[in-house]
């Protein structure tokens, strides 16, 4: 592929027609602006807020997932301006978004966020996404001192890329309907908690399971029994022109954090690269209407597990 290089784009510029559908992609969503005081100290992975308002819906006698699609994003439309924010499809889902974000951060404070992406005329897009580098059975890492989204909004500060505005987004749906994939994904799972667990045959007798395969089994089989969410993290690049793919290595670094020494999970970056601009302006059009789209490699997290990729960070970052 290296030599193929120069002909695949990482940006593309958007002319007036482009830029005004981002800013104004045209769905009925609710955002909701999320601020904390900077002497509170917020929840590191706040479980019961993915629990109250995960919503499983499905139709077709249970084989299609209707469950609405909810958008966690970290914003900066500016150098000096950082915000967090959740949107939802419907205005129920709001008011539940609300009430457990209040009671999970009593002294939160919330607003109505903002729709759309904060681009203009002559602005260039890229982007990436994140997904898990091994399959998805092995779980993150959810076990923080402090919000692990301090990181991201300590890469983001005012002081750091200073031309270049970005949207870091997980888009989460709760595993609903589908039973043969549904099935075919719990029964490979199990298969690989058996192997973890088993005696290895080697060229010379066998071996029984290290401590590290057991604590694996042990997490693999955790993961395995609780509700999970299909889940996206997509990060956008707005006017960075060449620099794009630096742009994108620095802020997805802030992710590292979520790697798991237990089970070698870790989340890779697949930064877009394409011969087609379009298909770039088809990623940034996913982003603003909150679509999973071809533009998603989604894959499975508990809820513990999307808890801490949706932590609130601490104003103080």
């Amino acid at each position: 592929m290296k030599p193929l290089n120069h002909l695949l784009h990482n940006h593309t510029q958007l002319n007036k027609t482009q830029a005004q559908k981002l800013q104004n992609p045209g769905t009925k969503h609710n955002p909701v602006q999320a601020k904390l005081p900077p002497t509170a100290e917020p929840q590191p992975v706040p479980e019961n807020l993915v629990r109250g308002i995960m919503e499983i819906q499905t139709k077709w006698l249970k084989t299609r997932n209707i469950s609405p699609i909810t958008a966690f994003e970290i914003r900066r439309p500016t150098p000096d301006t950082t915000t967090i924010q959740f949107t939802t499809p419907t205005n129920r889902l709001e008011r539940k978004t609300r009430t457990h974000l209040t009671e999970t951060h009593p002294q939160i404070e919330l607003k109505p966020g903002n729709t759309g992406l904060p681009v203009n005329t002559g602005d260039t897009i890229g982007g990436a996404l994140l997904t898990t580098g091994r399959r998805d059975w092995y779980p993150l890492r959810t076990q923080f001192n402090k919000p692990p989204n301090n990181a991201v909004t300590a890469a983001l500060h005012r002081h750091a890329m200073q031309n270049t505005r970005f949207i870091a987004q997980i888009l989460f749906q709760p595993v609903a309907g589908q039973p043969l994939q549904n099935k075919w994904w719990k029964h490979r799972t199990y298969q690989r908690i058996a192997y973890l667990r088993k005696e290895k045959q080697k060229l010379w007798g066998s071996r029984k399971p290290t401590p590290r395969e057991k604590q694996q089994a042990k997490q693999v089989e955790r993961k395995a029994g609780t509700a999970k969410f299909h889940t996206s993290i997509r990060l956008a690049v707005i006017n960075a022109q060449e620099y794009t793919p630096s742009r994108i290595k620095e802020l997805a670094g802030a992710y590292n954090r979520f790697e798991n020494p237990d089970t070698g999970q870790y989340l890779n970056i697949n930064t877009i690269r394409t011969i087609q601009q379009k298909r770039i302006l088809n990623f940034a059009d996913a982003i603003a209407t909150h679509q999973f789209s071809s533009w998603s490699h989604k894959f499975r997290t508990s809820p513990s597990e999307l808890a801490a990729l949706t932590s609130i960070p601490q104003q103080n970052q």
